[in-house]
């Protein structure tokens, strides 16, 4: 007879282990994307993802480590992850554009990001600091791109590059909050691509 692969009871704990985790972060997503962070409790995330709050506790300590997981998660959906540091002007809008049409089929994570980024405003909220890191590396990417741009196009523009990129940032979060109020109203992704081409001098 073939010889079977062993498996570890250690290897099947981890593979629980990251299937329980999985399971919690799904979970906390939905739950912070519908009452926000300081109105979904620990106990109620465990209770749906099928889990004793202990486990919850065990994988996670404490609520603001599960929300950086969330905010991970989310981004590993998106394209933040593997965007690359340097793309063509044309070759970012795209990839924007077709984050933004991500966004319009999965309605839950845009709710969430909505409502952290909310949150967030206030001085000592825990999502504050990695939230602003999430904004200040698409800027940093797109002032690049903004300054390269003017550079070969002679684009002149009252606005510096970083403050053009922040105002992009800052635009595409509002159409996701107005499209969470009025689906459809908008056409989200065409807006955020003519906003990216008009910063990038592609019209």
């Amino acid at each position: 007879m073939p010889e079977q692969a062993e498996v570890s009871p250690r290897s099947g704990g981890y593979a629980t282990g990251r299937a329980t985790k999985k399971a919690i972060v799904a979970s906390a997503a939905h739950a912070f994307a519908q009452k926000g962070f300081y109105g979904a409790s620990l106990r109620s995330i465990a209770r749906e993802a099928g889990v004793d709050h202990s486990t919850l506790l065990h994988h996670f300590g404490n609520k603001t480590n599960l929300m950086l997981a969330v905010v991970g998660w989310h981004d590993q959906q998106q394209f933040l992850s593997e965007l690359p540091v340097r793309m063509s002007a044309q070759g970012l809008v795209d990839a924007f554009v077709s984050t933004a049409e991500s966004n319009v089929s999965a309605p839950g994570l845009v709710q969430l990001l909505s409502m952290l980024t909310a949150e967030a405003g206030a001085e000592g909220h825990p999502a504050r600091a990695v939230l602003q890191r999430r904004h200040d590396r698409l800027i940093s990417l797109l002032a690049w791109t903004i300054k390269r741009q003017r550079n070969r196009l002679s684009i002149e523009d009252e606005l510096s590059p970083e403050q053009r990129a922040a105002l992009v940032i800052a635009t595409w979060d509002g159409l996701q909050l107005f499209d969470a109020l009025h689906p459809g109203v908008l056409d989200v992704p065409a807006l955020v691509g003519r906003e990216l081409r008009l910063a990038f001098g592609l019209q």
